[in-house]
């Protein structure tokens, strides 16, 4: 049977020596451990990969069937590194054809890989590498000092140890400047909070892979979040000038939020609208005939809400019957359109 040494990187520590991984076979993975010597050589990562290079010579001297590999994830973190080295471990697979594999790894982050690989591969041992150092004053200050060099230099740790710092010193600048120091530590709170909110729920990578998958939507999302904001506040403007609570105080509010929120939602289906058809997807006109009804549906409201803002509570007939003929094509149009979309896709 034959088995893979499979040495794991799953934050790509290896790119910053210049080695592309995956590294496939004992010649590349000399030249990588050489090449990794220069940059990686006070990294536990370093260790880990001789370690797996010796753990392969030692069952190629006892007559086994093996073949040493590298693979790496990305320095992004998260998913992105283990969907790249969800990629490298099926290329090594298709290259080499293993039975079985042995992984090396030394940190609790590459353990993450293990189920990634497990998936693909029987693993019949699994070997931790951990790294002794004489933890001395001088070491730690070095220590230190490598850590803090990655806070400052990866991005995935820069975001959050000097972005947010960063975002909270410059809030606190300005509200010093202007006056208005009573609200410096509501505002920390509130980006502490934002960014823990953020951070813990990976809403910062969902966006990048949203941003990756539809720029466009990422885009339109923006657009239609600003519009919220503002018909939210226009409303809370009229609302609070518009005395109390009443039918004719209820329609102004309404009529100072609709266009905001009509433009939302169409600027919305817009975008996804602008997908489809750019992917060529006969489905665009389900967006079509839905910005078709959120106009329709915005003139209707419009027409009653100044009627009922005007003292006439009774709908006119003139409104009723137009809502009726365009609801009545609008249905009629989707169901032909439907029928279209489903004939076409079987004729494929």
């Amino acid at each position: 049977m034959k088995t893979a040494i499979i040495y794991i990187d799953i934050d790509d520590d290896l790119s910053k020596a210049g080695v592309s991984t995956p590294v496939i076979g004992e010649a590349k993975a000399r030249e990588a451990i050489e090449k990794s010597s220069r940059f990686l050589a006070l990294d536990s990562d370093f260790n880990t990969m001789v370690t797996a290079f010796n753990i392969y010579l030692d069952m190629k001297a006892n007559g086994e069937d093996v073949e040493i590999v590298f693979v790496a994830g990305s320095q992004r973190g998260g998913l992105d590194s283990q969907m790249a080295l969800s990629k490298q471990v099926d290329e090594v697979i298709r290259a080499i054809k293993p039975d079985q594999a042995i992984l090396v790894y030394d940190s609790p982050e590459d353990a993450k890989a293990i189920p990634v690989i497990e998936s693909r591969l029987k693993i019949v041992g699994i070997e931790r590498v951990i790294v002794e150092q004489h933890r001395g004053v001088e070491e730690t200050y070095i220590l230190l000092g490598k850590y803090l060099k990655r806070l400052v230099t990866e991005s995935r740790y820069s975001r959050l140890f000097l972005g947010v710092p960063g975002i909270i010193l410059f809030v606190s600048s300005i509200l010093a400047i202007a006056g208005l120091t009573a609200y410096v530590l509501p505002s920390i709170l509130l980006v502490l909070g934002g960014a823990m909110l953020v951070r813990g729920f990976g809403i910062d990578d969902a966006i990048e892979r949203w941003w990756e998958n539809s720029t466009i939507m990422v885009i339109v999302a923006i657009l239609s979040s600003i519009s919220l904001v503002l018909a939210i506040i226009n409303g809370y403007l009229v609302a609070s000038t518009a005395g109390p609570l009443s039918i004719r105080s209820a329609s102004s509010t309404l009529l100072a939020i609709l266009p905001y929120l009509t433009f939302s939602i169409i600027i919305l289906y817009s975008g996804k609208l602008l997908s489809r058809a750019l992917s060529k997807d006969i489905r665009i006109w389900h967006d079509l005939l839905k910005i078709l009804a959120s106009i329709l549906a915005y003139f209707v409201l419009t027409g009653l809400l100044r009627n009922l803002e005007s003292g006439a509570y009774i709908i006119q007939i003139q409104s009723f019957y137009l809502l009726l003929l365009s609801s009545f094509i609008l249905i009629a149009t989707y169901f032909v359109l439907s029928n279209f979309e489903k004939n076409r896709l079987r004729s494929q």
